[in-house]
């Protein structure tokens, strides 16, 4: 076996646009080091994984400079080495140019291709850019579009010029599809059912599909035996049209029949038929039959019968003309989870993630068990995505249950702007981190103004004190705001400054909440309108206050909720034994209620109902209730049609209230299955009562009416940074107050 030289020069020759020290970055070989020929080997493949150059080649020489002592018994030679690397560069592309492009501009281009400006010359990927282009110019309606390239080098500087030459060729639109034979289903809505359609661009590739869609189609609509050939497609002689032909054999209608089953021993026929998402004799719809396929092997699924078989079989029977249905069940053995890995984490430490998973090795597989670890994990605000692998790599009894996670942004930096029919014009501008120090820590420093509005807050939160689901969280607050009073906008300025302490254990895998606060602040009332200072008084007040809140929360997510609820109750005492200068009794019950009524590929549409009552009394020193601790209804966070200022309710602010809300949302735009932006229509009903004898149920312009609005509003959802957008229309108006209102606000509403 040769033995090793030891390094006593490395140099580079050949490089031109790249410094030596980007090459020298990659070599593993250092000056007085060993070095031998898998060494050598492995640096060359090394440099040559940069990507700038052709060729990589190295020479070793003698030096005169004698090995160290203590590597002479072993070192190949008494002296050391001078270690060469040759390397022949790729040119850099100084420029890009596009001729015969006049229909797609030159940036759509641009975006295609995978080389760039500054970028080695790569001759294959040359080739594939050509590729790339000619596809966008096919996506754009150009089917008979040519592109070549070519490259000028000026090998002095080895810096290139690609031009790709362009023949876009005529544009070329759908002018006709026929569907021959579609007779009981209209052919426009066969058609409709196509990507590929009349005056639609072209996409071969989307051919297959389309036939696919239209049979599903058929087949939703009871034609089981449906046959849809495969399609014709010719051009016009100048290419601009393309014409689509294709057949469609309907045969009869099937409507569902009887529903039986065999093999079941886990569960009963009476049981298996909550599966059942059909009705006997309604139309035949194949996505019904395969969700109810779909619904047993989730039954099984959460009694640990992972591997299930479900076996339909469709029978028509002649005597009541419907077709039946037969579910062959094979139970299969109980499977359990041998190991639960957590992968594609980089940033969030591994515990953090694992102790969000509730299921854990020797236990029984159960599907519901999975989701809601999935859940959890996607509760944490900065995880993308978890997508869960299951594999048996050994025992068939077992199954690694693996949660692939895959991260987002952590943190956001925001600013924006808005205009509230109260506030006027408010900016906002936010710093926030969801996954501080890799830990789910959460922290945020916000800042909200405008000419009404001065707010500043700090926030950190962790969701878990040690080993224990308990969260920890910390508020400061600095807060100014022109607040109304009756019939006026602008009848006192509030001063808010101080702090909030929380605390709040979660059991039975976060379904129960005690949320737990202490709140000390210094609020002060000034600028106090003349028409109201025999109501409202200045001057400085100590608030101390604690609340408690017991919680039960099922919903799948608390971002953005399709399915579950939330109630709680819960009370606030300020002053008595918390000290401080002002001493009221607040209970309080909320309920939020979320119903996916369906679903349009991965965007739900949901429909919440929630309810908020509330009741607050003064006791000892205070005589009454402070204005600031009173309930004023109207805005952003209640009756979105009504203005705070006296519109909903006692006048001088409610000491009893309650509200509720009813929300149908859609998504608008939705990214790695979660919603970003999404659409509200919403009805609000409710008021705010100076006492419980004044409580009426009555629907009316009055004081102690309820009022009622119906509005539409726009959500962006994400986690760091929720906002509100609204507009609310109040049927239950006095005359003279505007019917409408523009709210903006921060948050989740329920």
């Amino acid at each position: 076996m040769p033995r090793p030289w030891v390094v006593g020069e490395i140099a580079f020759s050949g490089n031109k646009n790249v410094k030596s020290g980007v090459i020298r970055s990659e070599v593993k070989a250092r000056k007085g080091d060993l070095y031998d020929r898998p060494d050598l080997d492995r640096d060359i493949q090394n440099i040559l994984g940069l990507g700038n150059f052709e060729r990589v080649a190295a020479d070793i020489s003698s030096t005169t400079t004698p090995v160290p002592e203590h590597f002479a018994k072993i070192a190949g030679s008494s002296t050391t080495i001078k270690l060469t690397f040759f390397v022949t560069e790729k040119p850099l592309i100084k420029k890009i140019k596009f001729q015969g492009n006049k229909k797609v501009s030159k940036g759509v281009l641009s975006d295609a291709m995978t080389l760039k400006i500054k970028d080695p010359l790569d001759m294959v990927k040359l080739k594939e850019d050509e590729g790339k282009l000619v596809t966008k110019y096919n996506e754009k309606g150009f089917l008979d579009a040519d592109v070549k390239s070519r490259v000028e080098t000026d090998t002095n500087t080895l810096q290139a010029v690609v031009t790709f030459a362009i023949d876009e060729g005529p544009k070329s639109k759908i002018f006709w599809v026929w569907a021959h034979g579609a007779k009981a289903l209209k052919e426009k809505k066969v058609l409709k059912q196509m990507k590929n359609r009349r005056k639609k661009v072209f996409f071969e590739k989307d051919l297959k599909e389309d036939m696919k869609k239209v049979e599903t189609f058929y087949l939703n609509n009871g034609y089981l035996d449906v046959v849809v050939t495969t399609p014709t497609i010719w051009t016009s002689e100048d290419k601009t049209r393309i014409y689509i032909d294709f057949s469609v054999t309907e045969g009869p209608q099937y409507r569902f029949g009887d529903t039986s089953f065999s093999g079941d021993l886990v569960y009963t026929s009476t049981e298996l038929v909550k599966a059942v998402v059909y009705h006997r004799g309604k139309i035949f719809n194949q996505e019904r039959y395969e969700e109810t396929i779909r619904g047993i092997q989730e039954l099984y699924a959460e009694k640990g019968r992972l591997r299930a078989r479900i076996s339909p079989v469709k029978t028509f029977n002649k005597g009541t003309k419907l077709m039946d249905v037969h579910y062959g069940v094979v139970e299969g053995d109980i499977v359990y989870i041998d190991h639960v890995d957590i992968e594609g984490n980089k940033a969030t430490k591994t515990y953090v993630l694992r102790r969000e998973v509730v299921v854990k090795p020797g236990d029984m597989f159960k599907a519901s068990r999975i989701r809601k670890s999935r859940e959890k994990i996607m509760n944490l605000g900065f995880i993308d995505d978890v997508d869960i692998d299951i594999q048996s790599p050994t025992d068939p009894d077992k199954v690694d249950l693996t949660f692939d996670v895959q991260e987002g942004k952590p943190g956001i930096l925001t600013a924006g702007a808005a205009y509230s029919s109260v506030d006027g014009f408010i900016g906002t501008l936010s710093l926030q981190h969801l996954n501080l120090f890799g830990r789910a820590q959460r922290a945020s420093v916000q800042w909200s103004f405008g000419k009404r509005v001065q707010d500043y807050s700090i926030s950190w939160t962790t969701p878990w004190i040690k080993n224990s689901p308990t969260s920890l969280g910390v508020d400061l607050f600095n807060t100014r705001r022109i607040n109304p009073f009756e019939s006026s906008l602008s009848a006192y300025v509030e001063k808010n400054r101080g702090g909030t302490l929380r605390l709040g254990p979660r059991f039975q895998e976060d379904k129960y909440h005690l949320n737990l606060s202490y709140t000390f602040s210094q609020i002060t009332v000034t600028s106090v309108q003349d028409d109201f200072k025999g109501l409202l008084s200045e001057g400085t007040s100590n608030f101390s206050s604690a609340s408690a809140e017991f919680a039960r929360d099922t919903r799948d997510s608390i971002w953005d909720p399709t399915e579950g609820s939330r109630n709680a109750i819960g009370a606030t005492v300020s002053g008595g034994p918390f000290g401080g200068d002002i001493h009221f009794f607040k209970p309080s019950v909320t309920s939020s209620l979320h119903y996916k009524l369906f679903s349009i590929e991965d965007y739900p549409f949901v429909l919440t109902f929630a309810n908020r009552a509330s009741y607050v009394t003064q006791f000892g020193e205070t005589k009454d209730v402070p204005v600031f601790s009173r309930f004023y209804l109207g805005g952003q966070d209640t009756l979105r049609g009504y203005s705070p200022t006296g519109q909903v309710g006692f006048p001088s602010g409610g000491k009893v209230m309650d509200v509720f809300n009813i929300e149908f949302g859609f998504p608008l735009a939705r990214e790695h299955r979660k919603t970003i932006v999404k659409m509200v229509a919403f009805f609000d009903a409710g008021s705010a009562w100076d006492s419980v004898r004044q409580v009426t149920y009555h629907i009316g312009p009055q004081q102690r009416d309820i009022k009622t609005d119906v509005g539409l509003g726009i959500r962006f959802t994400t986690p760091a940074f929720p906002i509100r957008l609204d507009w609310g229309y109040g049927f239950n108006h006095v005359t003279g107050e505007k019917r409408y209102q523009i709210n903006f606000g921060l948050g989740n509403l329920f």
